[in-house]
């Protein structure tokens, strides 16, 4: 699978999520991915301001897809 097809997937799973997500959940709604696959395309997406990676305090990250504000 090449990068550009790895990032759509992850983010079009987020959209179908619909709310933020756990990162661990994220894994088992891709479970054909690797870690270092999903780290990737959330870090690209993140970077690119698609997502958002916030840190709870049980150190849990929960990933969200920020949706512009003409949806």
């Amino acid at each position: 699978m090449d990068t550009t097809t790895l990032i759509d997937r992850v983010k079009i799973t987020l959209e179908q999520v619909g709310t933020d997500c756990p990162l661990e959940e994220m894994m088992d709604l891709c479970p054909d991915l690797t870690w270092n696959q999903m780290f990737l395309a959330i870090d690209d997406l993140s970077r690119r301001g698609e997502v958002q990676v916030t840190i709870e305090a049980d150190r849990t990250y929960r990933v969200q897809v920020r949706r512009s504000e003409a949806s």
